[in-house]
């Protein structure tokens, strides 16, 4: 980069003038012991020049990552906005405090789903949630299941906010699983797992609760529920919902284990003919739609459903949702929406109901589980 610079006659503006002149000037009419003398001159400018480049490389690199955090820190932060008068700091937050055992695995601005994870003896950091929540769980582990040996203490027993008032569903009919829970906000806690097998289940966590308001504001939160739909996109090969209806089917997230779906039906809306594969938690963030007014047709009608366990909404601070609901493995249907206002809600679907082989399986299917307490 010198050389180029003195060959095209132009001064580098980090060498001294007077410095420039000896060596361009004297370059070729020198003796060899003046080359000596401009050879160490060279050495020492070369020296200073690749260590200043170092020194702007670093700190163009450094404001480059800066930037790029900064921006990753915009792009992935949502405001914070507890529920209900929640008086709790932000580092209290559950997957602030404690983020091995909640783990989260999908966020946007209306939502947040978080896989948890509560090994036998976890020193369990001190945490809350801010959020309403609908636990979806497929194991017999878990909140609100009785016999569980958890020795859970709060930050403050006497809050309202202290794991009070949560609602309980059931499976689907005959079936020992999937289960779910809706809560409230909860005051930060430290539950201590004293059992021989983790506790695992799925939460999603609401960051506004759309109730009533849904019916005047969807079109401002949900706007592009206005778009119209594409059927072009729909698959008449795959009859799963997200490949045969996928204007109704949103795929959130997908694991092994679990997959994340936001379902929408609009007014007037009749989706394809669709199933549901596996079973699921259908949690629901808002009481706009009038059940009578969503219609199921199946495709073979003698096929029976087991009918479907309900979680009502948690018992405090009047709360009418988050509910919740189970379902088993659907068969080919359609969904129609005779209503003013969008049928909206989420799928947590488990791809593999771990159930009972839960105890003597998950070091197999959850290898990260037998660590979590060495990392502490």
């Amino acid at each position: 980069m010198i050389v180029a610079s003195l060959g095209s006659g132009l001064q580098p503006h980090f060498i001294p003038q007077s410095l420039f002149k000896r060596l361009y000037f004297r370059g070729i009419t020198t003796t060899p012991l003046e080359k000596v003398k401009m050879n160490r001159q060279w050495l020492l400018v070369s020296c200073v020049f690749w260590c200043c480049m170092f020194l702007v490389g670093q700190t163009v690199l450094g404001q480059s990552l800066l930037a790029q955090s900064l921006q990753g820190q915009s792009d992935g932060e949502y405001a914070r906005t507890p529920w209900g008068g929640y008086p709790y700091a932000a580092s209290y937050d559950a997957e602030m405090a404690d983020p091995d055992v909640h783990r989260v695995l999908f966020e946007n601005e209306s939502i947040m789903f978080l896989e948890v994870a509560n090994p036998p003896e976890l020193d369990v950091r001190m945490h809350g949630h801010p959020y309403p929540s609908v636990f979806a769980r497929d194991t017999g582990s878990g909140p609100g299941v009785a016999g569980i040996p958890i020795a859970e203490s709060h930050i403050d027993p006497a809050s309202p906010f202290a794991g009070k008032g949560w609602g309980q569903g059931g499976p689907p009919a005959g079936l020992q699983f999937p289960r779910c829970t809706t809560a409230p906000p909860e005051a930060p806690h430290k539950p201590i797992n004293h059992g021989k097998v983790p506790v695992h289940f799925y939460r999603i966590e609401f960051r506004r609760l759309d109730g009533d308001d849904f019916r005047t504001h969807w079109k401002e939160w949900y706007p592009w529920m206005l778009k119209p739909r594409n059927f072009a996109a729909s698959s008449l090969l795959n009859t799963d919902s997200v490949f045969a209806a996928p204007d109704n089917y949103k795929m959130l997230y997908e694991d092994e284990h679990v997959r994340l779906l936001e379902v929408t039906v609009r007014p007037g809306e009749t989706t394809p003919m669709h199933a549901n594969p596996y079973a699921a938690v259908l949690a629901f963030n808002n009481v706009a739609v009038d059940g009578k007014d969503v219609v199921e047709k199946k495709l073979n009608m003698k096929l029976n459903v087991p009918a479907p366990g309900e979680g009502p909404a948690p018992s405090v601070f009047d709360m009418k949702v988050p509910t919740c609901s189970t379902s088993a493995p659907e068969p080919l249907h359609t969904i129609h929406n005779n209503g003013t206002v969008p049928l909206h809600y989420y799928r947590i679907e488990f791809k593999r109901i771990d159930g009972d082989a839960f105890a003597s399986h998950w070091k197999e299917w959850y290898p990260w589980m037998k660590y979590m307490k060495n990392m502490r």
